[in-house]
């Protein structure tokens, strides 16, 4: 289970062009605050700038460039003032540079024990430095559907709320006193997931 998805082999990563942003403190182009991004909560939705994932079809791809707004603790303070009444800090991006995330997770977490950090990840892999910090995480590349719209939600990649995308959704959550991941990808859809049990990833899960 995880370890079939937890890698940090560069040759399972997705191929990637190469790309100024790497490595680089994250920027920000614009946010916004959603209701559906992470069910359940109220989203500050901060759109990072320089992606390098280059998804065949992207649907933002002006945030490719490296541009805007360094993220800095001190701009992270702003637009938390700026947003009253938000529940998850959301990372719309980030994989140019996961050392930041991890920085802006700890710093939030750290001076807004109240809020949550999520983040949006074109990856197809589970960061295992991610896990360690973040409370919400999306894994998986946009692929576009094709084929008619009507038959959209049969293929296996498309929006979260398609039954077989390629993409999900984790969430940290706390179980009989032990801190474990589960995919909560069903939040999404309207069919019920049965026993919840078997979605639950934990530390026994990525042992050889």
């Amino acid at each position: 289970m995880l370890k079939d998805i937890c890698t940090e082999d560069l040759n399972l990563k997705n191929k990637e062009e190469e790309n100024e942003s790497l490595g680089k403190p994250l920027k920000y182009y614009d946010v916004a605050v959603t209701f559906a991004e992470f069910p359940d909560e109220i989203t500050l939705c901060v759109n990072i700038t320089g992606c390098v994932c280059h998804c065949s079809q992207c649907s933002e791809p002006w945030l490719r460039p490296y541009v805007g707004t360094l993220l800095t603790n001190e701009e992270i303070d702003k637009l938390i003032a700026e947003n009253p009444g938000i529940t998850v800090f959301g990372l719309m991006g980030g994989d140019s540079d996961h050392k930041d995330v991890v920085r802006i997770a700890k710093y939030i977490h750290g001076k807004y024990p109240e809020l949550k950090v999520g983040m949006y990840s074109g990856r197809e892999f589970l960061g295992m430095e991610l896990l360690e910090n973040l409370d919400l995480y999306k894994i998986g590349r946009w692929i576009m559907p094709k084929g008619p719209v009507e038959e959209w939600h049969q293929t296996n990649n498309g929006v979260l709320q398609f039954p077989w995308s390629n993409q999900l959704l984790f969430e940290k959550k706390e179980i009989n006193g032990e801190l474990v991941w589960m995919n909560v990808t069903h939040k999404f859809r309207k069919e019920k997931v049965g026993n919840p049990a078997r979605f639950i990833i934990t530390a026994e899960d990525n042992k050889d």
